[in-house]
């Protein structure tokens, strides 16, 4: 009579138990990105701003990675900069602003495009970081301007 029952017993824990691994989810896998650097900003079509920033020289670099991982665009060097992919078409740009930068929107030839803003570093003085892939345009006789904006609406920086 114990033999049964411990059989059956076994059964039931069984099925419980792989019922509550089939009804589990995955956890989202993390991206991971170039060794040392932190995940700065996801964008909404799914490319990935990574930052890091050297100890000892202070300079900021970003990598801008497509959806696969792999890197399309880069940016090194000190707040204020941007980097262009392409200088006479771009379609992508990459901004290292000051620290208490909150915004970022380029005018161009007559469209205004707000920037991805990526999250702070560690450091209080670390430079904030933005990211734009453009989207189709023309270009006309209006010109662009780079504006960065800090929490007031102050332009902290600009092209």
């Amino acid at each position: 009579m114990r033999r049964p029952t411990t059989r059956i017993a076994a059964a039931i824990v069984a099925c419980l138990v792989l019922a509550g691994c089939s009804q589990g989810e995955e956890p989202a896998p993390t991206p991971a990105g170039p060794n040392g650097f932190s995940l700065a900003a996801e964008m909404a079509d799914g490319h990935l701003l990574w930052r890091d920033r050297g100890e000892e020289s202070g300079l900021t670099d970003l990598v801008l990675a497509d959806a696969d991982g792999i890197a399309i665009h880069s940016c090194l060097g000190k707040a204020p900069l941007y980097c262009w992919d392409e200088g006479t078409a771009p379609t992508m740009m990459l901004v290292i602003a000051p620290p208490e930068a909150e915004s970022a929107v380029l005018h161009w030839y007559g469209q205004d495009f707000a920037l991805t803003r990526g999250s702070a570093g560690p450091a209080e003085d670390d430079p904030q970081v933005f990211a734009l892939l453009m989207p189709e345009y023309e270009t006309n006789d209006q010109g662009w301007r780079l504006d960065v904006l800090d929490a007031a609406g102050e332009v902290v920086m600009s092209s």
